[in-house]
């Protein structure tokens, strides 16, 4: 894209929503759900599941088709409409909704809540994560079972220090450049999209934390939840300093 003279703030996923899917497609969704599944069986979970942070629906969809009852809900209206398409195409009901991980109430209570994709690096304040198991606890049923993923340090140094990125299409595209502060462990991607204005751009930045192992352990220890892992997500075994992503489970009292 060439220098635009009028730049417009937007939302983030206001525009980048319709774009989600495309910009996910190295994820093998199939893998996740293997994944997910695998790490539940021991414990013998229930089907009724909530998708907190749920995206455009792709794994709230694939869940729903092995037969969990699922709840799915974003802070985008945009990415929940988009959610919604996909079930009405693909003929599976989910109860979709628009709501932040941290406040998200409702009188019904969950076998399993995972929250994936990089949802709780969004989370840039440890109290706000707090907050977010806090509630989380709330929402699950006795011994229910929490599953989120953690980006570190180490994935947003090794992949995303300078990272630059051009999609076309018929709608525009978008040009995302990424900065990675290791000091601060703040990156920041900014999306710029074209309009239908040739002189107007808008922009979306994203700010996430990359957070290390024994940062995930403390908000663990910190929690209501009597019992935690943290896993690499690749390996499924306990993480390590070499993890670029984890996997956390912690599972709710009696």
């Amino acid at each position: 894209m060439g220098e635009k003279q009028n730049i417009q703030k937007i939302q983030p996923y206001q525009r980048l929503a319709s774009y989600y899917d495309d910009l996910m497609d190295y994820i093998d969704y199939d893998i996740w759900v293997d994944d997910i599944i695998t790490l539940m069986e021991p414990h013998k979970t229930g089907d009724d599941w909530l998708d907190i942070s749920c995206g455009t629906g792709s794994m709230a969809l694939r869940l729903a088709h092995l037969g969990k009852s699922m709840t799915a809900v974003d802070l985008s209206p945009d990415m929940i409409e988009i959610a919604r398409f996909k079930a009405t195409e693909a003929q599976v009901s989910i109860d979709y909704g628009v709501a932040d991980m941290i406040t998200y109430a409702t009188d019904k209570q969950y076998d399993v809540i995972i929250n994936l994709h990089d949802g709780l690096n969004y989370l840039l304040d440890d109290d706000d994560i707090q907050r977010f198991l806090d509630n989380s606890y709330n929402l699950l049923k006795p011994e229910g079972i929490l599953l989120f993923d953690v980006v570190t340090p180490l994935l947003c140094q090794t992949h995303f220090r300078g990272y630059r990125e051009i999609f076309n299409d018929d709608k525009g595209g978008y040009e995302r450049y990424t900065t990675y502060d290791p000091e601060s462990r703040l990156a920041e991607s900014v999306f710029t999209l074209k309009t239908d204005k040739d002189d107007l751009v808008e922009v979306e930045s994203h700010i996430q934390k990359a957070y290390e192992q024994q940062d995930v352990e403390s908000f663990c220890k910190e929690s209501e939840f009597p019992w935690w892992q943290v896993l690499d997500d690749e390996t499924l075994e306990a993480g390590t300093d070499k993890s670029e992503r984890y996997l956390v489970m912690l599972r709710k009292s009696t």
